[in-house]
């Protein structure tokens, strides 16, 4: 734990949401190739190359062949096994796993290669800044994941139900978060949710 982390109030820990089944890929996306390494690894490598203190992955669907196939560097995974029951299961989980010295998390999706190591500093450094109990991206006048959430806000995300996520949250409460602005010029790390969404990863014109 870093000397900086004691003395602002915990650890920062990052949650990687990697549970899905791909049911409109086809196919499991977080073992599609993006520069030569699955997609879920590129998203957890960046994380790992943060300032977060740790980092846990939950997996769910194919987590047998996910796990041979991607390195997770530094970061801990845990399986869930109601994955079918949506994100928010998937949430409940991963807050549950996260270390007690966490005094917020920032939860990332497992589907957004386009998120740098860089891009959750700014995030973590700003909602610390800022004095506020979240923050997020915001594109298009929109609140976006990755999302950095205080310790007081989890039972927030642990009361949610079905396939709903922290965009629930942070659109319904804005006052609470802080937002960084993605201008159209920079590359917003879209989430990979369908073949089309690939195709225009791959070809560059995301």
């Amino acid at each position: 734990m870093r000397a900086d982390s004691a003395r602002a109030g915990g650890w920062s820990s990052g949650l990687v949401l990697a549970a899905g089944g791909s049911s409109r890929m086809g196919s499991p996306k977080q073992l599609l190739p993006v520069d030569g390494r699955p997609l879920l690894e590129v998203v957890v490598s960046q994380a790992c190359a943060s300032q977060l203190d740790e980092v846990v992955v939950v997996l769910g669907g194919n987590a047998a062949a996910i796990k041979e196939r991607v390195d997770f560097g530094r970061a801990r995974t845990v399986v869930n096994r109601d994955y079918a029951q949506g994100m928010s299961s998937s949430l409940r989980l991963g807050l549950a796993s996260l270390s007690r010295e966490t005094g917020r998390t920032v939860v990332i999706l497992g589907d957004q290669p386009g998120v740098s190591a860089s891009l959750l500093d700014q995030l973590l450094d700003l909602q610390r800044a800022s004095g506020l109990p979240a923050a997020a991206l915001s594109f298009d006048g929109l609140l976006h994941p990755p999302v950095v959430l205080e310790r007081p806000l989890w039972p927030d995300l642990i009361s949610l139900q079905g396939d709903v996520g922290c965009r629930a949250l942070i659109r319904s409460r804005p006052e609470l978060v802080a937002s960084l602005a993605v201008s159209g010029d920079s590359r917003h790390p879209v989430d990979i949710d369908t073949p089309e969404d690939y195709q225009r990863l791959v070809s560059g014109s995301q």
